[in-house]
């Protein structure tokens, strides 16, 4: 009987595959060549029905240029990923979504990659993002980039600056977001960039990115419903329709903060609820958090973008995320002058509100039951832990996005843990650190959907 058992029709291996882990179901499909068969079927149609865990992202010196590991929260334990060129020690890592991560390589334009199946989609140029234009050197090759500090708004801005090929990422790209498995076919990519935090899109299939102008502040994105949603600095929520010839808007939810908070997220819990989230860090050099010291914070619909217009020194200040604008600065690996060996950034406080849309407020929450959060470079997720057995309820997994801390000081050690909503304690992933401090380790949910283009039937 035993010897029968791997003769089962595809259908039905592909039922029983369907059920499985990702790492499950790779064993599973490198047992023999019919398993194979079902196995690779199944990824090229999607056809899994197990909620996967999210697994920690990251490279690692000892493993080469080419390959990114795969922490699994299930089994506690690594696998190595042959990735594309160029490799993946050389990008930036700027977000996560569906299972793909959106990568700057080395002269600043981006990739789509899903790290599991190994494809890869480039994405339109960064010369059409519209504050970089290309600069070409005597032979017509691409030399330099022109960085416009222009933001929408009628100030008066600086002299545009110049930036070498590999250096303009660091001041451009903040996050990065999707819409849809660009596996599907039709998707979304949506931009924060700088200067201070502006959005752009581009459609699958575009050549060129659309600017949104004037929303700047912006921390965090979902898309729900066809609608493209977006949380800014100063808690407020606008929602986007890209679908359509122009791009509709409207505000969901208003004003929030006076003056902006840099860590904030926000997802949709299992059972409906909007949540916010918001990060404060700390390092052993200055110990001040900013914390909202009520319950409740109000918040009005009625109010237009005017009311969001800041002073111009605070937008120069904040653009880039504070790195410095002096066009001599050409050194890729160059780091800030607040960098040091000893200087560590760490998450001290979280805290959780729902937005209570009929009373127009927003009401903190010190506990979030079942569910868990998802927070850093990749699209925050609220996760019932129930679907998740090995996942901790009432806690947040959280990896490192500050844009100066991580620019500043790539080699420091990263900010990544496990908070618990409860007592505020904070455990690490793993008992070891097993990540190289960059490119910066994110969240990623396996994803084994083959692109149609790069099926294997």
């Amino acid at each position: 009987m035993a010897g029968n058992s791997l003769d089962l029709p595809q259908d039905m291996l592909m039922e029983i595959f369907a059920l499985l882990d990702v790492p499950d179901l790779v064993r599973a499909g490198a047992v023999c060549s019919s398993w194979r068969a079902s196995y690779i079927s199944l990824c090229n149609h999607g056809g899994y029905k197990q909620a996967q865990t999210p697994c920690l992202l990251y490279t690692s010196e000892s493993t080469g240029e080419n390959v990114a590991c795969l922490y699994s929260l299930v089994e506690k334990r690594e696998y190595k990923l042959t990735m594309p060129d160029p490799p993946i020690r050389s990008r930036y890592i700027i977000g996560s979504s569906h299972g793909w991560i959106i990568t700057a390589d080395e002269r600043s334009e981006l990739h789509l990659v899903n790290p599991v199946t190994g494809d890869q989609i480039s994405l339109p140029t960064v010369t059409t993002i519209e504050q970089v234009k290309p600069i070409y050197d005597d032979a017509g090759e691409l030399h330099e980039y022109e960085y416009s500090w222009y933001a929408g708004h009628p100030f008066k801005y600086p002299s545009p600056s110049i930036f070498s090929l590999g250096l303009l990422r660091k001041y451009l790209f903040r996050k990065a977001f999707l819409s849809c498995d660009p596996s599907m076919g039709d998707y979304f990519v949506v931009l924060i960039h700088n200067p201070i935090e502006q959005l752009s899109f581009a459609r699958a299939g575009d050549d060129k990115w659309t600017w949104l102008p004037p929303h700047t502040d912006c921390c965090d994105c979902l898309f729900e419903d066809g609608l493209l949603y977006v949380l800014n600095s100063f808690g407020e929520v606008h929602a986007f329709d890209l679908s359509g010839p122009t791009v509709s808007q409207k505000l969901v939810v208003g004003k929030v903060n006076t003056y902006p908070e840099e860590n904030l997220y926000f997802a949709r819990a299992p059972c409906g609820d909007l949540l916010q989230i918001w990060r404060s860090t700390t390092d052993n050099f200055v110990d001040c958090v900013d914390q909202t010291d009520e319950d409740i914070l109000q918040f009005e619909l009625d109010k237009d973008g005017d009311d969001l217009e800041q002073e111009p020194d605070r937008e120069y200040c904040r653009a880039g995320d504070g790195l410095k604008s002096e066009s001599d600065e050409d050194d890729d690996n160059s780091e800030l002058e607040l960098n040091s060996d000893s200087r560590v950034q760490y998450t001290n406080v979280i805290q959780v509100f729902k937005v209570d849309f009929s009373a127009k407020k927003l009401v903190e929450i010190n506990n979030i039951g079942d569910n868990v959060l998802f927070v850093g470079h990749n699209q925050s997720l609220c996760l019932n832990a129930n679907a998740y057995p090995q996942l901790k309820p009432n806690h947040v997994y959280f990896t490192d996005d500050d844009g100066l801390y991580l620019f500043g000081c790539k080699q420091n050690r990263r900010d990544i843990g496990v908070l618990n909503l409860e007592d505020e304690s904070i455990d690490q992933i793993a008992s070891t650190e097993l990540w190289s401090n960059w490119p910066a380790p994110v969240w990623v949910i396996p994803n084994l959907r083959k692109m149609i283009s790069a099926s294997h039937i």
